[in-house]
């Protein structure tokens, strides 16, 4: 009898100690729920990923040898934080990721609802054949694979690598070097043949949008308390983009300093063609200042910092409440004025923008030496209007709210960031400058927004509270 009841008991705690192992083994690598479909390595295929399945992204995933990713409306691909899963489109591959108003397609963190933060993984890349200035087959940012997958660039402007359309793009972007880095949304000389429409960036670990070289037209973009810069453009892009909006948190900014727009030629600033000629219209860049935090951090920089020989052009927009306005920064080359010098020929346009409460620095218009001071402010304020005391709350409806993960209970709810009816920003913006004649969409307003709030319904501004476990639940 003593002999069966030792063999029980050592029955017992072997069951428990199986159990114990069995609970550590899953919390260190937690089971794959039925409804979850892992992806990991090369998709050399086409494949449809269906909305009553969840996919999973394990480390980073290529769409290679010409194949085309097919993801159905209200589908939900996570990307896995362990491996810092990331989605790359490979050149000569597609995406159509045609999400809907009601269907958006949405990639976010693998964490459960609640402990989300940026940088829970890796992003989105899409990889094209359209020209930069940099060459013809370039290592894209954030990526070490050496080979051929990792590489973007070519000679056709026109290079279609497929349609992201009604897509949220949440707690990505990570950086893991400096000047290596994984944003929200990444671009690698993609061509305009290419649909880029209806695509939000939720709390990037970097940038929201980042452009290296091409030619993609995109539209109705929204950048929500990125880490870095929202809009980035670099290595000769030559696209066009118009709606597009950036709302800041005041805590929220990276060591590197942060910028809504910061556009450069190169990293050397050099001559080398095509140059960054990106266009932007109206669009909304809306600062720390005023957000409602108690302290603005300090490495928040520029609304809009043009440098190294950029190009870059903005139209009929709104810059409101950052800590320094405008910066047309000279330092790059070393000794030379090349990005004042665009201004003033006409290779770079800034003209009938509101730039509002982004004076804090006492740089509402800033240069890197008197010279260049001198040259840009009258070319500014003839053409722009320049308020260092009017609020965003004067032109907008309202802008400042934010999930409650982010803010205090005070400043909690969905913002507005239509326009205040009869304001400085509901009539003026003008498209008779030849970079505004094809491409864009005439309206009277000025900034991403005029009455039709064009984010309802696809947009989330607290992703935090959603479970995202049962398959097509994006709402």
């Amino acid at each position: 009898m003593k002999k069966q009841l030792l063999i029980c008991a050592m029955s017992v705690l072997v069951f428990l100690a199986s159990c114990s192992k069995n609970t550590v083994d899953e919390e260190i690598n937690p089971p794959v729920a039925a409804n979850t479909v892992e992806v990991s390595g090369d998709l050399t295929a086409s494949i449809t990923w269906s909305a009553d399945k969840i996919y999973l992204l394990k480390g980073n995933v290529f769409v290679t040898n010409n194949a085309t990713l097919t993801i159905q409306p209200g589908t939900i691909i996570k990307g896995d934080k362990a491996t810092k899963g990331a989605l790359i489109i490979t050149r000569g591959a597609k995406i159509n990721a045609t999400g809907t108003v009601d269907k958006p397609i949405v990639f976010t963190s693998s964490v459960a609802a609640g402990a989300r933060k940026e940088g829970d993984w890796g992003g989105v890349i899409v990889l094209g054949k359209a020209v930069n200035n940099v060459g013809t087959s370039v290592a894209i940012e954030g990526i070490s694979d050496a080979t051929d997958k990792g590489k973007h660039g070519g000679t056709d402007n026109a290079d279609n690598s497929g349609v992201i359309k009604y897509v949220r793009i949440e707690y990505a972007g990570i950086a893991l070097s400096p000047d290596n880095e994984i944003n929200g949304l990444t671009f690698g000389s993609v061509g305009s043949g290419t649909v880029v429409d209806y695509v939000e960036v939720y709390r990037s670990g970097d940038d929201a949008f980042e452009w290296f070289g091409g030619a993609v037209n995109c539209s109705h973009l929204l950048a929500i308390d990125s880490w870095d810069d929202d809009f980035d453009t670099d290595n000769g892009f030559s696209g066009k983009v118009q709606f597009g909006l950036a709302q800041r948190l005041a805590v929220t900014a990276d060591v590197s300093g942060s910028n809504g727009f910061e556009s450069d030629n190169d990293a050397a600033g050099s001559s080398n063609a095509p140059k960054t000629s990106a266009v932007f219209s109206n669009m909304t860049i809306l600062g720390p200042v005023g957000s409602g935090g108690s302290s603005i951090n300090a490495n928040f920089q520029h609304g809009a910092q043009i440098r190294r020989n950029s190009a870059m052009s903005l139209f009929n927009s709104i810059i409101v409440g950052y800590t320094e306005g405008v910066f047309y920064d000279d330092a790059l080359p070393a000794g030379g004025n090349a990005a004042s010098s665009n201004l003033s020929t006409g290779a770079s346009v800034f003209a009938n923008n509101l730039i509002y409460n982004s004076n804090s620095k006492s740089n509402q218009i800033k240069a890197s030496n008197a010279t260049a001071l001198g040259i840009i402010t009258p070319l500014l304020t003839v053409v722009n209007t320049f308020d260092g005391a009017a609020l965003a709350g004067s032109i907008l409806t309202d802008p400042y709210k934010y999930s409650a993960d982010l803010v205090a209970t005070a400043r909690v709810g969905v913002p507005n960031f239509t326009v205040v009816a009869s304001s400085a920003a509901a009539s003026g913006a003008a498209f008779t400058n030849a970079k505004l004649s094809t491409g864009f969409t005439s309206v009277a307003f000025k900034g991403a927004f005029g009455s039709e709030n064009w984010a309802a319904g696809w947009a989330h501004f607290d992703p935090q509270s959603l479970a995202y476990t049962t398959p097509g639940a994006v709402k």
